[in-house]
């Protein structure tokens, strides 16, 4: 098949379709969300929605197709838009739990309670989903935003402390609906309904489709090189999970288990590395990798941190490689 496919999809075709499932690799970071992207995202296409625009354009996610065995796609670029869209269907079932009921059936664009469900659950009667969020996070997500086992409605806005910790992000997941729920609530249900065909029918995306992980998170590293949203750290992650995936690329069983551990090796390091950064004030994982970058060149760099760090991991092993790094994170805070 192509290495990659862009497909111009509708918020309707994104999570409509049977196989459009999506998973959230536990390599990416954390939902991050706060009030100003959150803000943001309503208030656009609430103007586009006022305006009569034909469309609005949600910009493009990157996933991996399915692999063997499995019917999701590794959404390597668009997790934060991807669940705050879940959360902001929920939004809408839990306010209005009759929207455009009164719709016809006839009508495709009428997006009602029925549609609203089958976009968030792949299999009702099994509460399989359609958006599979972190692993580490899963849990909250779902008992929270998802199946409101907690009447998350009846809850206050969290502390700016609290949604700002990044080790918590159900914080964040509570923010964003309650953000959502409180613009909801102050249009009729008839704007609502009208508003959330417009979602489904006019908000455009293009989801681009790669063959393989390793593709997908080389175009991911290249649609980014310029730093858009993403910090070296981020870049430099993204380039060591690239080298695991070359290094054990075969397709036996015994190849995908030995892959799949050596990956869950390297996030269950890198996610020591960067709460033990956290412990130290003032010091972010970037200014690391630079103290990191001038030890191993013992001079000063010639090149971006990203590059320089590149060139020196080029023929090392990822997994070797962030096991010195800890080595080194954890011989810097012995010594200040």
């Amino acid at each position: 098949m192509e290495t990659f496919k862009p497909l111009s999809l509708s918020i309707k075709e994104l999570f409509g379709d049977v196989k459009s499932l999506y998973k959230i690799p536990t390599y990416q970071r954390p939902y991050k969300w706060e009030d100003e992207q959150v803000e943001k995202l309503w208030q656009d296409m609430w103007e586009a929605f006022e305006n009569g625009e034909k469309n609005y354009f949600l910009g493009s996610i990157i996933t991996a197709l399915p692999r063997e065995k499995s019917s999701y796609h590794d959404v390597v670029d668009g997790q934060q838009r991807l669940t705050t869209l879940m959360i902001l269907f929920c939004a809408f079932r839990n306010t209005y739990p009759k929207i455009n009921g009164n719709g016809s059936d006839e009508d495709l664009n009428n997006v009602d309670i029925t549609v609203l469900e089958n976009s968030i659950f792949y299999n009702r009667k099994s509460e399989r989903l359609k958006l599979f969020t972190h692993e580490q996070h899963r849990s909250d997500f779902e008992s929270l935003i998802i199946h409101n086992k907690e009447n998350i409605d009846a809850k206050k806005k969290p502390f700016k402390k609290d949604i700002k910790n990044d080790e918590e992000p159900k914080f964040k997941f509570i923010n964003t609906y309650l953000i959502f729920k409180e613009k909801i609530k102050n249009i009729s249900e008839q704007e609502a309904g009208d508003f959330l065909n417009y979602i489904f029918n006019q908000v455009i995306l293009i989801r681009i489709d790669c063959s393989t992980r390793e593709f997908a998170i080389k175009l991911f590293q290249i649609l980014n090189d310029r730093g858009m949203d993403l910090t070296s750290a981020d870049l430099i992650k993204s380039y060591l999970l690239e080298k695991i995936l070359k290094k054990y690329a075969g397709e036996e069983d015994a190849d995908k288990e030995l892959r799949d551990e050596k990956e869950k090796q390297f996030m269950a390091d890198w996610r020591y590395c960067e709460q033990t950064i956290k412990d130290l004030e003032g010091t972010s994982l970037n200014d690391m990798f630079i103290i990191y970058e001038y030890m191993l060149l013992a001079s000063n760099p010639k090149l971006s941190l990203v590059d320089e760090l590149q060139e020196k991991f080029k023929d090392g092993d990822a997994n070797e490689i962030i096991a010195d790094f800890k080595k080194f994170i954890n011989i810097y805070k012995n010594e200040i």
